[in-house]
């Protein structure tokens, strides 16, 4: 059984078990299978025309209609209950989609596949009829912890803020979901290393389960030397702040650099003066994203909170070198396909990004070895690794719990 609140990664788990003939179903909210899309929802596309990218994504292939259970009431749940704390929202969706387990039931079910703690209860229910978990820890379980501590460093950057008590929640429900995982899924080494600062941890059930990089719109190499992109939403998790400090360096070095935002970013982030030396492009869709990737000279995220950007996957793919940080999780090999630079560092940020601008021979060596480090996370690659997990899983149980 696959568990999954929301379309994160297109359904990769529920299609890959799929095709192993391994998926007894898919729990999910509001979804519907590629040719079984109810009528209503082909006319939200006319009634708002920006509805259909939502429905596109909530359309899941490769999955027999008859294994999908899906229901939009944690959606609606989700929705009336936003003025209700943040602990008691994100518990009561997590239950409503765990009573659309109990309505479909156990029986055939050896596993239970979850994000990060979909289901709530149910999962505890499944394990105490000797179900075994296998949960993806999507993110580290420090981010909560770590965008609070850029707020407080960086005031006034970001509007929200995060509360000790929402904070704590959420330790709470990573060190449950840790004593109650059968393996933890990690889709890098450093969502397995801060898993480990929680109680309960066992690093016997840790997977390392890297995330494909299928699905890429790559187009031809249009390149612009000097052109550094960075794509997400123009946060402080994703260390803005210090690659405004890193362009405001390479501008005073006059070095040939641009570097460009392609993402979400509010108006109170552009018009703060450590961000005008940054190009914002604003949010774009799929073939703008794609032009942008080919224009590019190089990429930079020095995020400070990741499971593992899939924003690095597209880059490399698109033979980019990448500027990173170890907290991205990315696949990046510093020196290969890209450089690591420390977190919170603008200065570091600013060298390694000169270093491959300057270096025209340097940047074509680490392209072509981004290009294979993608050949070699690709999603069949990857799903081949979760499915042997799985199929591992299922062979380490006693005779007497299947």
């Amino acid at each position: 059984m696959m568990i999954q609140q929301g379309a994160r990664r297109n359904y990769i788990y529920a299609r890959q078990l799929e095709d192993a003939g391994m998926l007894h179903s898919l729990v999910t909210d509001a979804a519907w299978e590629g040719e079984h899309i109810p009528s209503s929802v082909r006319l939200m596309t006319h009634w708002v025309p920006k509805s259909a990218g939502a429905i596109q994504r909530r359309t899941v292939h490769g999955v027999s209609p008859r294994r999908i259970r899906a229901s939009s009431l944690s959606n609606v749940a989700g929705f009336a209950m936003r003025l209700l704390n943040e602990e008691r929202r994100f518990a009561c969706i997590d239950e409503v989609v765990g009573l659309q387990c109990r309505a479909r039931g156990l029986k055939g079910v050896r596993v239970i596949v979850n994000y990060h703690g979909n289901g709530g209860s149910f999962l505890d229910y499944a394990k105490s009829r000797g179900v075994s978990i296998a949960t993806d820890f999507i993110i580290t379980p420090k981010n909560i912890e770590i965008e609070q501590a850029e707020r407080q460093r960086w005031p006034g950057w970001e509007e929200q803020t995060t509360s000790a008590a929402v904070i704590a929640f959420y330790r709470r429900r990573m060190s449950w979901l840790v004593g109650l995982s059968d393996i933890y899924l990690c889709p890098s080494a450093t969502v397995a290393r801060d898993l480990a600062g929680l109680p309960g941890f066992d690093p016997a059930r840790v997977r390392l389960v890297p995330y494909g990089a299928g699905g890429i719109t790559v187009l031809a190499p249009q390149t612009q030397p000097g052109r550094v992109l960075f794509a997400g939403a123009a946060g402080l998790r994703k260390g803005l702040p210090y690659l405004a400090a890193a362009a405001t360096l390479l501008k005073q070095r006059r070095a040939p650099v641009e570097i460009v935002i392609a993402g979400a970013a509010p108006q109170r982030i552009r018009q703060r003066p450590e961000t005008q030396v940054l190009t914002f492009l604003g949010v774009l869709d799929r073939i703008r994203m794609a032009q942008e990737l080919a224009r590019a000279d190089l990429f930079c995220l020095p995020s400070l909170a990741e499971g593992s950007a899939s924003s690095v996957y597209e880059a490399m793919a698109n033979g980019l070198p990448t500027v990173t940080t170890s907290s991205s999780g990315s696949v990046v090999t510093d020196g290969v396909d890209g450089l690591i630079v420390p977190e919170r560092d603008g200065r570091a940020l600013a060298d390694a990004i000169e270093r491959i601008v300057a270096d025209r021979t340097l940047r074509q060596t680490m392209s072509a070895a981004a290009r294979a480090t993608t050949a070699r996370y690709s999603d069949e690659a990857c799903g081949r690794r979760f499915i042997e997990v799985i199929t591992a899983l299922i062979a380490s149980r006693r005779p007497d719990e299947v």
